[in-house]
């Protein structure tokens, strides 16, 4: 199989999760139009060595990281993502946005992987349960003799779930569909968009 795609980036805040039950979202929001997503995985990697062989050995997941580019962040989308805060103007003027030292929203956050395999086209949505994302750096450049399209990226770290009870921690869940709009729509219905 090939990834030959990626589209529809979504996230909707976290607003409750018990160990044993699916999390809770508010209403979700599009984030930008998808350029790219790196998903980092972290596995333990510490073998038990006993009689000179390993006799015991854990790969298990530790921890994610999950790198978003989007053609655009508007100001309004940077603050349901925690990333600034917003004060409403007063009289009529407009909203102002702030960096603060005030940590970023648990949200939440998917997005569709176009892959092909044998001539067939399906589409793999993905779900992450709980990112924390952030910002971390900002540029500007001027226009030359040719444009250097400049897109912002974000970069969140993925926190594990007891979804089902089991004590068996879950980072993110995914589906496989037939179609674009079936993926869409289940990672939608997961945002609450």
């Amino acid at each position: 199989m090939a990834f030959i795609g990626m589209r529809h980036v979504v996230a909707a805040p976290l607003t409750a999760h018990t160990a044993g039950a699916e999390p809770t979202y508010s209403t979700g929001f599009v984030v930008g139009m998808a350029i790219s997503a790196n998903l980092t995985i972290n596995r333990n990697n510490n073998p038990l060595y006993a009689d000179d062989v390993i006799a015991e050995d854990d790969n298990g997941i530790t921890g994610m990281e999950v790198e978003i580019g989007v053609d655009d962040l508007t100001d309004e989308i940077e603050a349901d993502m925690g990333l600034v805060k917003k004060v409403e103007g007063t009289s009529g003027a407009a909203a102002t946005y702030y960096d603060t030292d005030e940590p970023a929203k648990d949200l939440g956050v998917g997005y569709i992987r176009v892959r092909r395999k044998n001539g067939v086209t399906t589409y793999q949505g993905i779900w992450i349960y709980k990112t924390k994302f952030s910002k971390t750096s900002e540029t500007a450049q001027t226009k030359g003799e040719s444009i250097e399209w400049q897109t912002p990226t974000v970069t969140g770290r993925c926190v594990a779930l007891n979804t089902t009870g089991s004590g068996e921690l879950r980072f993110r869940k995914r589906q496989t569909f037939e179609t674009e709009a079936a993926a869409a729509t289940w990672l939608d219905g997961l945002a609450n968009i």
